[in-house]
């Protein structure tokens, strides 16, 4: 698993993506080298958590929905849909694979051999019903100069949220440790980019409580029209911590961290 964080921010001017970089392979050892942010058409972006090959599969899918989308047609209930749509086909494809192993039937036979004993149909459906896609992901971007920040949980079924106030969406093993602290630092849509970025390195870093989260991290800023990765800035970040730390850090709500902000990554919006 892993942790991913979204941030609608900057008065829902800006969006913070974020995810550790550690994928898991049970008792073998872990690859801290690890991207689960992905682009999307239209200068989305999204997150991902579970496994890792499943999530490869939703993303590809999602991808190649959206781009067959005109801009015009890109608002919140199409791109819900599009989620929606690109869980249903990779749960095919898993239900498939699971009726050959265990029955010996295709999902195809299932829903048009009108042969098949009632036995196999009953438990053709219990074995489907229990097919899970392990798949969490954040879908984030902007419409229209509005923000779109979505969360869609999987399993054997999917859930899908927006997340507009106060604006955190967490997926992962260490979304409830991140989601807490977010919680605790009072973090909404209304903080600014600075204040945003401070508390969002400390909730992935809080998030490592769960051992299957990496030390290392990738971010993504987006805006109306763009977006880009956010590498380096330790010392810009550490220094906040250092003045704005516990208890408060409503002191990087001032235009001056905002505008280091800017500079330090090269971001002109």
């Amino acid at each position: 698993m892993t942790v991913g964080i979204g941030l609608l921010c900057s008065h829902g001017k800006h969006i913070l993506l974020a995810a550790d970089m550690r994928a898991s392979y049970g008792e073998i050892s872990q690859n801290d080298q690890t991207g689960k942010l992905f682009d999307l058409p239209f200068n989305f972006c999204g997150a991902m958590a579970g496994t890792l090959s499943w999530c490869s599969e939703v993303s590809s899918e999602l991808y190649h929905r959206m781009s067959k989308m005109k801009e015009s047609e890109v608002v919140v209930e199409k791109v819900r849909e599009a989620i929606v749509e690109s869980y249903t086909r990779i749960y095919m494809l898993l239900g498939d694979e699971e009726l050959r192993n265990e029955l010996k039937i295709s999902m195809n036979d299932f829903h048009r051999d009108r042969t098949l004993a009632p036995s196999i149909c009953r438990t053709a459906r219990n074995i489907l019903k229990a097919v899970e896609v392990p798949v969490d992901l954040i879908v984030a971007g902007f419409v229209g100069g509005g923000p779109i920040l979505l969360t869609a949980i999987g399993g054997t079924t999917v859930t899908i949220r927006a997340e507009v106030t106060p604006g955190n969406a967490v997926i992962g093993s260490g979304s409830i440790a991140a989601l807490n602290w977010l919680n605790y630092r009072k973090q909404s849509y209304s903080c600014g980019l600075a204040h945003s970025l401070l508390h969002l390195t400390e909730a992935k870093q809080f998030a490592q409580v769960e051992q299957t989260v990496g030390p290392l991290r990738q971010i993504a800023l987006l805006w109306p029209g763009g977006w880009k990765g956010i590498e380096g800035g330790q010392e810009l970040i550490q220094g906040w911590w250092n003045k704005y730390g516990l208890p408060q850090s409503v002191g990087l709500e001032q235009e001056q961290h905002n505008q280091a902000t800017r500079d330090t990554f090269g971001i002109t919006q």
